[in-house]
């Protein structure tokens, strides 16, 4: 339904119902109703936000009338209806039903709206900092030598073995589904190829290049990793993303040359040691993946087709984010922001007295990193079973600490032209989510959050304190 600026439009009103209630406002700043689409929760935001929703690719926020109007009751998100309106740039109102437009005289049992701008003002005021303040603060983030010394590793299984590859050959990490064609006579490691973004993309089973199991790599939960190398890009397919690890120099060591003899073993460059652990991973070599033969031929069967790597989109400057869950939202840090994704342990250290959201201490290398609760940031019930609980690793500042989510789901390279600013969300707490990404293919936006943005300063020192304090006990 779209409101129609033609002669006479300044004199009607739309009609629609809060409850019991019915309620009236001018519909000259009415831009149209929609029904209601998935509405993405905005932790800590105004107590009348319900969320953003996706308007034609355009973030807008959407605000419940039934708060806005002093009720408490919660609408769901599939119900209802949404109008549009015009409040210094679009705003959706989350009502229970739109009645009617009309020119006709007032209805009597409605509730005329004098001062709508004036209650959503009160609701939804926005105050936020300037971008450049973040980004002087990003700017500021230390660190820098202990990334110097780390070699940054995409880490997935195959077969219950542990793989990885560098994560800057790696340009994202998504989904396998069904929607697969078949090569004809190709290689057996050779799966087929995949419509990616506009795109066409050749998938490889890893296990097959290995000499495994090609089967399990297909199965439901398999990934695909997408590896570019000069100008070619080229699917693995894997059996599950695992984490984002940071080995040092001297935890990486060359694959003895009798190992290199056996099938799909010259694909492998270097074993790395993980201290936590006790495990081993096998670095696999990008330029020796794609001198296979079976890669070969899977690029080449591409020829005439829109390759990946050569639309114009793939032109665009891109930025590459980590994918997690929490709870039914999917939110995205900056890849460039993340030290590494780890696996929490069973045993960590409880510290009596932390605030509620630092769920303990583990050790990382040698050091003692605070794990921050992410849920409870977040506001989110505990998780009754956590099998796949992941802490995100971030430098803020002086402090590094492990913020815990539900899951890692991706890596995911968005084109700068698909991002944007983040609606005012009024909160000083909603400051932590600065962009919006929207995944247009997938009909489906993610809330990107400014890392810096994780733990005010007042936090930051006080969980820097109990970590130093951790830190001297175990010491001493």
């Amino acid at each position: 339904m779209v409101i129609s600026s033609a002669a006479g439009a300044d004199q009607r009103r739309l009609l629609f119902q809060v409850g019991e209630r019915r309620h009236e406002i001018d519909a000259r700043l009415v831009l149209e109703v929609v029904r209601v689409p998935h509405i993405t929760r905005v932790p800590h935001g105004p107590e009348a936000l319900a969320g953003i929703a996706n308007l034609r690719g355009r973030p807008i926020p959407v605000l419940s009338m039934e708060r806005v109007l002093g009720g408490f009751k919660s609408i769901a998100s599939h119900e209802g209806k949404i109008i549009v309106y015009d409040h210094a740039g679009a705003v959706g109102l989350l009502v229970d039903d739109v009645l009617r437009l009309s020119a006709d005289a007032a209805d009597a049992t409605a509730m005329p709206l004098q001062d709508l701008n004036g209650l959503l003002d009160t609701a939804f005021k926005a105050t936020r900092r300037a971008p450049i303040s973040r980004l002087a603060e990003m700017d500021s983030k230390i660190g820098t030598e202990t990334r110097v010394r780390l070699t940054a590793l995409l880490s997935f299984r195959v077969a219950d073995q542990l793989y990885g590859l560098p994560l800057d050959r790696v340009r994202e990490v998504a989904t396998l589904t069904g929607d697969i064609a078949m090569i004809p006579t190709a290689e057996d490691a050779i799966i087929g190829l995949v419509p990616m973004r506009d795109s066409i993309l050749p998938l490889v089973s890893l296990a097959s290049l290995l000499g495994l199991d090609r089967g399990r790599s297909t199965g439901n939960g398999a990934c695909i990793v997408i590896v570019e190398h000069e100008d070619d890009v080229v699917g693995l397919v894997v059996d599950d993303m695992d984490v984002i690890r940071r080995l040092a120099d001297d935890a990486i060591d060359t694959v003895p040359a009798v190992l290199q003899r056996g099938r799909g073993n010259a694909q492998i460059d270097a074993i790395g040691r993980i201290a936590d652990g006790g495990l081993l991973i096998s670095i696999l070599s990008p330029e020796k993946l794609f001198g296979h033969r079976a890669v070969t031929q899977a690029i080449s069967q591409n020829t005439g087709a829109r390759s990946m790597e050569k639309t114009a989109e793939s032109e665009v400057a891109s930025e590459q984010f980590l994918i997690f869950q929490l709870g039914d939202e999917h939110y995205g840090l900056p890849i460039a922001s993340v030290d590494e994704v780890v696996q929490v342990p069973d045993d960590v250290t409880r510290i009596p007295g932390a605030p509620k959201f630092v769920m303990g201490v583990i050790s990382l290398r040698g050091k003692a990193i605070p794990l921050i609760d992410q849920r409870t940031r977040f506001d989110l019930a505990a998780l009754s079973q956590a099998t796949k609980v992941r802490a995100i690793v971030v430098t803020l500042g002086a402090l590094q600490a492990g913020f815990v989510v539900d899951g890692v789901s991706e890596v995911k390279a968005v084109s700068s032209a698909a991002l944007s600013a983040a609606p005012e969300f009024s909160s000083e707490r909603t400051d932590v989510f600065d962009r919006i990404a929207h995944i247009e293919t997938e009909g489906r936006m993610i809330l990107l959050i400014d890392p810096q943005e994780l733990l005010t300063r007042t936090e930051r020192d006080v969980v820097a304190a109990i970590t130093d304090e951790k830190s001297m006990v175990a010491g001493s």
